[in-house]
């Protein structure tokens, strides 16, 4: 046998053992040869194949075999070269790394292939691979076993990584006694730690200049499984001497100013405070603390000012220093408990040093513009100290300058802040004035779209800007980009050039890279074949499928092709087969060579509206033309139609005489009308909805004999003389998606046709429970936390029609498919929106029933939340319940980044008229009540929102007037303090008496002393 023909046999049928003295007798003149059937072999065997385990059962099996796997990658690493070994695929095996007993013997002919073939790019290919993943990482006994051979040089940041996961790989070890809790295990490590003279003088420490997963790094010890990590280990290094205390005190500071992960920064920081630094050690390190002040995240400005406190008044003190750093500090709204740090210290350094007294007041007054009260107050105070002194501490001029920086401060000061610079503002302006500056605010009643020209969207001008326009569709989720670009599709369609389908091929190699080298023949043949049910399914791979018919010339209608149905790891929205139907049209359209109608929901003004006389003309062309609406595209256009646009909707009732179809006349007449009666529905006949026979015994067998089981037959669309009075439904629910609407009961028995889905929330308390038996202190934990239930009650199994836009989310989906739900509803939330610019209560109800139950929520959840919350920004009608209960959670939401949406959409509202203050301050009080927030993060939103507009400051005020009386009494929630003293704030500013059952509230808060002062303050007004 040649040498490849003997490789390959080793391959297939021994083992490692017999590889390695194989590999070793390889000369030049085999490298290559062996290393192209390396990878022949891989491509070979490395892949799945559908295999039927049993009959009737079908499983994916993988060809390749573990030993298999070994030997080939052991091959690659005696005959790659630098190309191919950084290629992704050729990784490490898990098994390598040294986890464990190898009765294989893997890791000697690992470390036997490496001593042979001593490949120059290992070390590259090591740190490609940890900066991949970071746990993927080589042990640091293996890592030192390759520098002792010298095959890789000291690599600091590839050798921190593996420091970093001393302690995962003793875990591992651990695991494989017979009983993994060993006794003194973390004594035992210490000993091996203290014993390595390397790992203590060179590689320990590095993890001081570098960022690792240290602060993860952990085992157990002993029977109470006793944590063990870096946090516990280090001091104990340090106390035996192994470690040099300054040094590891220092290092700890400075790796803190660098740009590290906030949970690694926070680690650096506990290992300092666990080695309890005496004042005299803080003290020498101060020109490290003070350059901490200078750092983004006010967890290290904290941590630094808190070590400094008791520094101020040592002569020592490097004063002029702090002071430099103390300019930015008091100008930044993300610090507060430093701040209050700050100006405790400040108050000392006034006492010690009176000649800063200048300083220290220009860093006050600027400090006035904070929002927290309390940082205010400190100010105010310090302030009041320096102004207030009997010997005056600044000049003429200095103290007239603070003083009228104070005065034009005076809108944004708090009520306690007020009365403490009370005799240094300004003289108030006379009581009429005030009330003349003061505003009431009220709700708009009437919305009105923008229908003009200023918002008129541009179609799709040529064919440079469609393929543009292509690339923004497939990378971006941005439903406007997406509905030009469908429109371009129709419009353009027979002026494309004549090779498009090769200038398609860069969007076309995303569905897969084999493609990149393929010719358009074996481009078109791969497609030709192609699958379209992947494991997930949604508007992106129905889009997907028209552009792949596109580069076919619109001979395949694949649209119709992708499963929408939930499956084991996909639950795709519902009203995704409403698009798939639209969709579908459109492809069937574009089969005819020259340029299409355009579909009748493409939206003709920003954001998402249907102009009433753009709709009217656009069924008249399609009668012009002799083609019947697609029912999907027709239920789209109700939402969108802009119907409360009353001069586009009186110019379009103008050209209804000329629609001859008269059922659909009526129904547009009735929904343009200015104001449509209900008495005017008509009472229409449900349509039959008989299966044809053959699907309904392919249903029934199917479900009988499993393995018949496939992709079903799409649905075909109703026609429009069957979909009237599902397109009725829809009209009426637009136009009025709160009332009863009897003369729809005839239709069906569920929510959203005749009554509304009006759901019900409230909130539960769960509980869990779970046993810990290795912790004899503390045996059970029970975590408690409350849950938002949207109640649903029992509705009739199936929707009646899927053209019912508003009543696709009346049943949950399975508890099975709860977070593939979320997924889908997160990813395709924005086209969602786009569905219902004028009534999106169903879709807000949906996510908050999955994207809300509790506040610990992941990232799907949360990105969910923030794009609804955007939603809120636009101009529309007034808030609803499940619209102002979004509103009311965003600002509480336990992310920064959703808070300052939800404030936006806050202020924005106010501008629009949108908000109905007494029902968001009612939804307040019932999450702050329920203890599902805390208190805190309301209070730090709305103090954003002070002293911004009349207007604004007279919504405020409603809202806490509202949400006040429902706080509990004899408990009081923490933090209820600082809603009173907001409410304090606003209620100076308009100049409105406080209500009764405020002041009830009040009166029942100043008993307790937490609250009494805040609440007195109020009743003497």
């Amino acid at each position: 046998m040649t040498t490849v023909e003997t490789f390959e046999h080793i391959i297939r049928h021994q083992s490692g053992r017999e590889l390695v003295p194989f590999l070793s007798t390889l000369g030049k003149s085999d490298i290559v040869p062996v290393r192209q059937k390396t990878k022949s072999l891989l491509r070979e065997l490395d892949r799945y194949v559908h295999t039927e385990v049993k009959p009737g059962q079908w499983e994916y099996r993988h060809q390749i075999t573990h030993e298999q796997q070994m030997m080939l990658f052991l091959s690659g690493l005696a005959t790659y070269s630098r190309k191919e070994a950084q290629a992704r695929s050729f990784l490490l095996p898990w098994t390598l790394s040294d986890r464990g007993p190898d009765p294989q013997g893997h890791q000697q002919q690992f470390m036997a292939v490496l001593e042979l073939a001593r490949p120059e790019w290992l070390q590259e290919w090591l740190i490609r691979l940890t900066r991949a993943n970071q746990w993927a990482v080589i042990s640091y006994k293996q890592l030192r076993e390759l520098e002792d051979r010298g095959l890789l040089a000291h690599d600091p940041w590839l050798f921190t990584q593996s420091v970093a996961h001393q302690l995962t790989r003793y875990n591992w070890l651990r695991n494989q006694h017979k009983k993994s809790d060993i006794e003194d295990y973390d004594q035992q490590i210490l000993r091996q730690l203290q014993n390595d003279t390397t790992l203590l003088e060179r590689d320990l420490l590095q993890v001081f200049d570098y960022d690792s997963m240290v602060d993860s790094d952990s085992t157990f010890s002993g029977k109470d499984r006793e944590l063990v990590n870096w946090l516990t280990l280090l001091p104990q290094l340090v106390a035996s001497g192994h470690l040099s205390r300054p040094e590891v005190l220092t290092r700890c500071l400075l790796a803190l100013r660098r740009d590290f992960r906030r949970p690694l920064l926070t680690w650096f920081k506990n290992l300092f405070l666990a080695l309890q630094p005496t004042p005299e050690e803080r003290s020498a390190r101060q020109t490290q603390l003070i350059d901490l002040l200078a750092h983004p995240l006010p967890l290290v400005i904290n941590f630094a000012l808190d070590q400094l406190k008791e520094l101020w008044t040592q002569p020592e003190f490097d004063t002029a220093s702090l002071l430099l750093y103390a300019d930015a500090l008091v100008i930044r709204q993300d610090l507060k408990t430093g701040l209050r740090t700050l100006f405790g210290g400040l108050e000392k350094l006034l006492k010690q040093h009176p000649t800063l007294a200048a300083t220290l007041s220009r860093l006050s007054t600027t400090a006035l513009t904070n929002a927290d009260a309390s940082v205010q107050e400190r100010a105010g105070k310090l302030l009041k100290a320096i102004l207030g002194a009997k010997k005056p501490l600044l000049t003429t001029e200095e103290a007239a300058e603070t003083t009228d920086t104070i005065g034009l401060y005076a809108d944004l000061l708090t009520p306690a802040t007020r009365t403490l610079l009370a005799p240094f503002l300004p003289a108030l302006p006379a009581t009429e004035d005030v009330v003349l500056q003061a505003a009431v605010y009220t709700p708009t009643s009437n919305f009105t779209p923008d229908i003009s020209e200023a918002t008129a969207i541009v179609p799709v001008r040529d064919w440079h800007e469609l393929l543009f326009l292509t690339g923004e569709v497939l990378q971006h989720n941005d439903p406007a980009s997406v509905e030009r670009w469908l429109d371009g599709l129709g419009h353009l369609r027979g002026h494309y050039p004549t090779d498009y389908a090769h200038q398609l091929r860069p969007y076309l190699v995303r569905f897969s890279s084999d493609l990149k080298n393929k010719t358009d023949d074996e481009i078109q043949e791969y497609f030709r074949v192609y699958n379209f049910n992947g494991i997930r399914q949604g508007r992106r791979e129905l889009l997907s499928a028209l552009l792949i018919s596109w580069f076919q010339g619109f001979s395949h209608n694949n649209v119709p092709l992708v499963m929408l149905k939930p499956q084991q790891y996909s639950a795709p929205d519902p009203l995704l087969r409403v698009e798939q139907a639209r969709l579908a049209e459109l492809e069937r359209r574009l089969q005819t060579e020259g340029p299409t109608l355009p579909l009748l929901s493409t939206p003709s003004h920003a954001p998402y509206w249907v102009a009433p006389t753009v709709l009217v003309q656009r069924l008249l062309a399609y009668q012009s033309a002799g083609i019947e609406p697609a029912t999907a595209d027709l239920a789209m256009t109700l939402a969108r139609t802009a119907v409360t646009a009353p001069d586009d909707a009186a110019a379009a009732r103008l050209l209804l005489p000329q629609l001859q179809h008269p059922e659909l006349r009526a129904l547009l007449e009735w929904y343009l009308a200015p104001h449509p009666a209900l008495s005017a529905l008509p009472l229409p006949t449900p349509p039959t909805t008989d299966k044809p026979v053959a699907r309904e015994f392919t249903e029934r067998l199917s479900k009988l004999i499993p393995f018949l089981k496939r992709t079903p037959t799409p649905e075909a669309p109703l026609a429009l003389a069957d979909a009237l009075p599902w397109l009725w439904v829809v009209a009426a629910r637009t136009r009025f998606p709160y009332q009863e609407l009897p003369e729809l009961a005839a239709l069906a028995n569920y929510p959203g046709v005749a009554k509304p889905w009006l759901p019900e929330w409230h909130f539960e308390q769960k509980t869990h429970t779970y046993k810990q038996s290795w912790n004899k202190q503390q045996p059970e934990i029970t975590n408690t936390w409350q849950e938002l239930t949207v109640h649903t009650p029992p509705v009739p199994r199936g929707l009646p029609s899927s053209l019912l836009l508003y009543s696709h989310y009346v049943q949950p989906p399975k508890s099975t498919t709860d977070w593939y739900s979320v997924l889908s509803l997160q990813v395709e939330l924005p086209f969602l929106l786009s569905l219902f610019p004028l009534n999106p209560d169903p879709l807000y109800w949906h996510l908050i029933r999955f994207s809300c139950r509790t506040d610990e929520s992941d990232s799907t959840d949360r990105e969910a939340v923030q794009t609804a919350l955007h939603s809120l920004l636009a101009p529309g009608p007034v808030f609803s319940e499940p619209a102002t209960l979004l509103l009311a959670i965003g600002l509480t939401h336990a992310t920064p980044a959703g808070r300052a949406i939800a404030l936006e959409a806050l202020l924005a509202s106010v501008d629009a008229g949108r908000l109905v203050p007494e029902v968001l301050g009612q939804m307040l009080g019932k999450l702050l009540y329920a203890g599902f927030v805390p208190v805190q993060r309301l209070s730090d939103t709305l103090a954003q929102a002070r002293a911004i507009s009349p207007l604004v400051d007279d919504a405020v005020r409603q809202l806490l007037e509202t949400l006040l009386p429902l706080l509990p009494t004899a408990a009081p929630l923490r933090n209820t303090r600082k809603l009173i003293e907001a409410y304090a704030d606003v209620q100076s500013r308009t100049s409105q008496p406080v209500p009764a059952a405020v002041a009830q509230q009040l009166h029942a808060w100043s008993q307790s002393a937490a609250l009494k002062k805040a609440a007195s303050s109020l009743l003497a007004v």
